[in-house]
């Protein structure tokens, strides 16, 4: 019974691992499966008709011959399933549509104010419904739609403990169960944009994710893993203190260090308009210019924090983050200058990924767990 229930875990694992370096490749041969995975020519080839025999693999012709037969290009069907995320803050509304090779195949970003009421989720229905329709993808192939929320959640990924700035409704998720036609679970924004981060394969195993949106949070991934902590509060950055005394937070206490590293606070120096702040910034607007200079100040101070109790890679993102890379050396140099241990910043990120990042990996979760599951 146990060589039988090995084998058949043998076999899982084989067909997963093959499928895996599909994706990974784009275009490969069964040679070439066989050669980076150490396995025999027959077990490649039958786990390869498996994964044709359930659309998630094809035939694309064949590639260039080297002197012998040509070989055939293997390549994934990426759009055999399919998966949503949905971000929804206090404002806006995006929401994405990702392929098993985590490519966006739609996007949309909406200003929508929140509201827990008929007419709010409707919307969100119709969003939904005619982005599938528009996408050409078959809502049987749909896994289901990540939702990525402001809030700290239960265990159940259902549960909002904690959502201030979404007026707390009492049951969200219950309430949208007329609304969605699929599967559907809740994410921290911040916990999704740090996984679409882990995910892109642009950090390393131990790094932290820093959203800096209108609201400040942050991810924690330990071992190519999210750490969410023992009452899934962890990575809430935006709730240290950075200033005993200083300013109010929307939570309620003071000197938090959402207060001072808010995209609000660069955003409403120029009527609400992020884009329109960096660009008088790099024109030399003086006012700008003093807004940044003291944003700069508290957002390295929190870095430096952040990598000395961590000690690991720092990736900033959000709406912030999606405008740094001009400005990454700068601040480097000013994290090097601060800091008390030896370092030449290079443990420092820009996020690569823009502001449908949290919309993003609240997809890839479900991506994840069906390539997981193959």
């Amino acid at each position: 019974m146990l060589d039988k229930a090995t084998n058949i875990e043998l076999k899982r694992i084989n067909k997963n691992n093959i499928y895996r370096t599909v994706i990974a490749q784009k275009k490969i041969s069964k040679q070439e499966i066989a050669y980076r995975l150490n396995l025999s020519l027959p077990t490649v080839a039958q786990n390869l008709n498996e994964l044709m025999e359930i659309g998630l693999v094809e035939q694309q012709g064949t590639f260039q011959s080297t002197g012998g037969r040509k070989a055939k290009i293997i390549s994934s069907n990426p759009t055999a399933r399919a998966a949503l995320g949905l971000d929804i803050t206090q404002n806006h509304v995006n929401l994405v549509m990702v392929d098993l090779e985590a490519s966006v195949l739609s996007s949309v970003r909406r200003r929508i104010p929140f509201r827990a009421d008929e007419r709010y989720f409707q919307t969100l229905k119709c969003m939904i419904h005619d982005m599938v329709k528009s996408a050409g993808v078959l809502p049987n192939h749909i896994l289901g739609v990540g939702i990525s929320l402001p809030a700290i959640l239960g265990e159940d990924d259902r549960t909002l403990k904690y959502a201030p700035l979404l007026e707390e409704p009492l049951d969200l998720y219950q309430d949208l169960s007329t609304y969605i036609d699929y599967p559907y679970r809740f994410i921290n924004d911040a916990n999704a944009g740090g996984f679409a981060e882990l995910y892109s394969g642009k950090t390393g195993k131990n790094a932290l994710y820093l959203l800096l949106s209108n609201t400040v949070g942050g991810a924690i991934i330990m071992d190519g893993k999210l750490y969410c902590g023992e009452g899934r509060r962890g990575g809430e950055f935006g709730h240290m203190t950075l200033v005993p005394d200083g300013r109010p937070c929307y939570c309620g206490k003071i000197g938090c260090v959402d207060a001072y590293c808010s995209a609000l606070l660069l955003s409403n120096t120029t009527g609400g308009d992020l884009e329109k702040f960096f660009e008088r910034l790099e024109a030399g607007d003086e006012k700008c210019r003093a807004v940044w200079e003291e944003y700069l100040h508290y957002l390295v101070i929190v870095i430096n924090n952040l990598q000395v109790s961590f000690d690991c890679d720092v990736v900033l993102g959000g709406y912030v983050g999606w405008h740094l890379d001009p400005y990454l050396e700068e601040i480097k140099k000013r994290v090097i200058a601060r800091c008390n241990f030896q370092t030449d910043g290079s443990y420092l990120h820009v996020s690569h990924l823009n502001a449908e990042a949290s919309a993003l990996g609240a997809a890839l979760f479900y991506i994840d767990e069906f390539i997981k599951q193959v």
